[in-house]
């Protein structure tokens, strides 16, 4: 119930209280005594008189007609020329640029104090900036945006990136189609291109070597091949502690082998059992498989014949190992019983193997190169194979059911899939010799290949991280939201403290007014860095921006325009003047000896 409701209430129960006093005064007052029928019909009706005119008081009614006009107001895109009306005072706000006959001002809140006479607001352009966006409040609001702009409208940068793995840049093209997008890396080489479709999405990837930050960069042109836009994607690396990999296998191969490779060159600490036959079995260090000792490791990789060798007991050391937070990978490699299934996840099939094409991992030879970098003198780039030299691999013959796809083949048949258990994820892969890509000279394939499913079933370990509202610009306030005080850290060591929001401040976020461009940094529990872009940077993802948010204070984002709002309330003393005049006429009323029955002086009035 609000307030309103509340004093509402309040003063029904007065007032009918008022009337059930009156009624059984009149019924027990002497015949001579008893007032007149006009005296109490003029009591009985003074009284909710009196309390409608304090309700008026403490909540003034709205006045239609107290504000008059419009204002027109030119933001960011408006034309050159607004046709404006009689009551139509045109005024233009700091981004609106060229506007004929417009009155120039620094922001919204300077108009309507100049001209507090309007009652609505006619937003022309790509809508409203943040700092004006609050000035709407109480008027009725229209407005008329331009086209949709002609580039880049929307990007979503990758989150934290862990070293070694892939990225994803995804993000909208307007009056782009039959263009092309293409992701650039620091060193200016193309990584990833594709085509932009009618729909404008893109969808890019990357992939990064080590920790720390590093701009990337996209590259949109029209279908003539000319260059349209440049964009900025800031990409953070974060440092993470080494993963704990434990490997086993029911037998020796080289899939194990090139398995614990691609774990050393991916800075991961693996451990190998190698089961030998006859109960014996090959192990840098023997594998300790209790609970406690699982619950150290981050991912378990192990192939089917090592799985069923585990036992009932090690299974369920594992299972619970996985339910903490354990990652849990199971290589199929031969024919499966009926029924076979690992923590939820089964597979089907028969005997056979089967053919598997992977996609290239990039769109062409110098895209290739650039991800493969310059190579190390164990595998320098030279013994690199060539992109259309990708093997084929084989695969069992299964279908695994009960999990989300991980990885596909070139076909779109599912080659690996992984569901949650409890904290942890387990995985199933039917592909047998991932190695054959590593001899052919595409060890980079076998490596994000491995690096993907680990990194999707594998233990979490990031820590507290502040949130970040993104895109962030200079001179632009953004949200910062983390653990403890936020003290941020510019491009020139400047160190500057964020201001407490006090609408979210109990959710630990705080308000930051970047001054320059570039990569900053959170210090304290939460520290990461991000990315300040430039005021003049992504100029349609900042149109789209103002134009999502005007629509929403219109109230209605499918396009409609007028926001039907409730005007100011009006003045209290008005309504306090009239509430006193009833209720002194009220009390006098009840005092005076007029309109009683024998006109003689009663107790009251002694």
């Amino acid at each position: 119930m609000t307030l309103a409701q509340s004093v509402t209430a309040i003063l029904t129960l007065a007032v009918l209280l008022g009337w059930i006093r009156l009624f059984l005064w009149q019924r027990r007052a002497p015949a001579s005594s008893r007032a007149r029928r006009w005296r109490l019909a003029a009591l009985l009706a003074l009284q909710p008189i009196a309390g409608g005119l304090l309700y008026c008081t403490l909540f003034p009614p709205a006045m239609a007609g107290k504000t008059t006009g419009t204002l027109v107001i030119a933001t960011a895109k408006a034309p050159r020329l607004i046709a404006t009306g009689a009551d139509e005072r045109l005024i233009a706000l700091p981004e609106a640029s060229g506007v004929a006959g417009a009155e120039r001002l620094p922001d919204l809140g300077t108009a309507l104090r100049r001209y507090p006479e309007v009652g609505v607001l006619r937003i022309v352009g790509s809508g409203l900036e943040p700092r004006d966006r609050q000035e709407t409040a109480g008027r009725m609001l229209r407005f008329e945006p331009t086209g949709e702009p002609r580039g880049l409208i929307a990007l979503r940068p990758p989150a934290s990136v862990a070293a070694g793995a892939r990225f994803a840049v995804t993000g909208r093209a307007g009056a782009l189609g039959g263009g092309t997008a293409e992701l650039l890396d620091p060193a200016s080489r193309i990584v990833d291109t594709q085509p932009i479709g009618p729909s404008g999405e893109i969808a890019l990837s990357g992939t990064v070597r080590a920790a720390g930050t590093a701009l990337f960069t996209l590259r949109l042109r029209d279908p003539s091949r000319t260059l349209v836009e440049e964009a900025a994607v800031p990409v953070w690396i974060a440092a993470s502690p080494r993963s704990r990999v434990l490997i086993l296998a029911g037998a020796p191969g080289p899939e194990v082998k090139y398995l614990r490779r691609w774990a050393t060159d991916a800075a991961l600490a693996p451990q190998v059992r190698v089961g030998v036959g006859g109960g014996a079995s090959l192990a840098d260090t023997p594998p300790d498989l209790s609970i406690a000792a699982l619950a150290k490791i981050d991912a378990m990789i192990l192939d089917d014949r090592a799985w069923d060798g585990l036992g009932a007991g090690g299974r369920q050391a594992v299972a619970a190992a996985v339910r903490g937070g354990m990652g849990l990978i199971v290589r199929i490699t031969g024919p499966v019983p009926r029924g076979w299934q690992v923590l939820g996840l089964t597979a089907r099939g028969t005997a056979d193997v089967a053919p598997v094409t992977l996609r290239a991992s990039a769109p062409n030879d110098e895209a290739l190169a650039a991800r493969r970098g310059p190579g190390t003198q164990d595998a320098p780039a030279s013994m690199a194979g060539a992109r259309d030299t990708v093997p084929v691999l084989t695969r069992q013959a299964v279908t695994i059911v009960g999990g989300t796809p991980v990885l596909r083949d070139i076909g779109g048949t599912v080659v690996a899939a992984s569901r949650a258990s409890g904290r942890g994820k387990v995985a199933l892969i039917s592909l047998q010799d991932s190695f054959a890509l590593v001899t052919s000279g595409h060890g980079d394939l076998q490596a994000e290949l491995w690096s993907d499913l680990a990194s999707n079933v594998a233990r979490r370990q990031t820590g507290p991280v502040a949130q970040i509202e993104t895109p962030a610009f200079a001179s632009q306030r953004t949200t910062i939201c983390g653990a403890g005080s936020i003290v941020v850290t510019d491009p020139q060591g400047v160190a500057g403290r964020a201001l407490v929001d006090p609408a979210t401040g109990a959710a630990g976020c705080a308000g930051y007014w970047p001054t320059i461009a570039g990569w900053h940094r959170v210090s304290g529990t939460a520290a990461r860095p991000f990315y300040v872009y430039p005021a003049d940077a992504v100029p349609g993802v900042r149109a789209i921006d103002r134009r999502d948010a005007t629509l929403r204070l219109a109230g209605d984002d499918s396009g409609a325009r007028v926001r039907n709002a409730a005007d100011s309330r009006g003045p209290s003393w008005p309504w306090f003047i009239g509430w006193l005049i009833v209720a002194g006429l009220l009390w006098w009323l009840e005092r005076a000896r007029i309109g009683r029955t024998d006109m003689q002086p009663s107790r009251h009035s002694r």
